[in-house]
């Protein structure tokens, strides 16, 4: 059983820092051999999408007390959650996640009501196509801010976008092991976010998985 006080410290630890470390979550995990192959890997996070059916990586809280009590206790487990009650997001983070993230239309008034229920550290995801989407990064309340393309679509974002960001960020949308480090030394992001581009024909690819998690890894050596 995953000691959940100990992780639910180091998240609060992680998303306070910044600096030279690049820090690298793999999301959308829905099966046991996911888990496997993430755990071999060895991420700060992964991420599991929470009752979402328009997502064919989501999960249900059932599942997913399952598979976070799989996941290697180094590994933050990160609730991704799409204008959820915030009453059911702060049950999720009671009881099974380390991290939440807001991946819907989430405002700041939102997220001041979820801090009345529970203290995890909160990312916040916004789809770039422009820079007034930039500002509203820039404005969140969030404790770390996650700049994307969309919904897992394998794509990525104008990058020369990301120029206008005055906080921590995580980099996310079109990742792959092919340029991931090179995105991570142009934009100097405080960590990058992989799903659609670790998969095989829609499920996770447990080579891919390593191998962009170590591309990742070896960017700022």
């Amino acid at each position: 059983m995953r000691n959940r006080e100990a992780t639910g410290a180091r998240a609060h630890e992680l998303l306070a820092t910044s600096g030279d470390a690049l820090r690298v979550k793999l999301c959308g995990m829905s099966r046991d051999e996911d888990i496997v192959a993430v755990n071999d890997a060895g991420p700060d996070l992964c991420g599991f999408v929470i009752n979402f059916p328009r997502s064919p990586r989501s999960v249900s809280p059932e599942s997913l007390g399952q598979l976070v009590g799989e996941l290697d206790e180094t590994i933050l487990a990160v609730g991704v959650f799409v204008d959820q009650p915030t009453a059911f997001v702060a049950q999720v983070a009671h009881d099974l996640v380390d991290v939440v993230q807001l991946h819907g239309s989430e405002r700041n008034s939102y997220i001041a009501r979820l801090r009345t229920l529970t203290d995890a550290p909160i990312i916040q995801a916004f789809r770039v196509r422009t820079k007034r989407d930039v500002e509203r990064a820039n404005a969140s309340g969030a404790d770390l801010v996650l700049l994307d393309s969309g919904w897992g679509t394998g794509e990525r974002f104008d990058w020369a976008l990301a120029g206008g960001i005055r906080r921590p960020f995580m980099l996310a949308g079109g990742l792959t092991a092919d340029n991931v480090a090179g995105a991570i030394r142009s934009l100097s992001p405080w960590g990058v976010d992989m799903s659609s581009g670790i998969e095989t024909d829609g499920r996770k690819d447990p080579q891919k998985i390593k191998a962009a998690t170590q591309a990742a890894r070896g960017a700022l050596r």
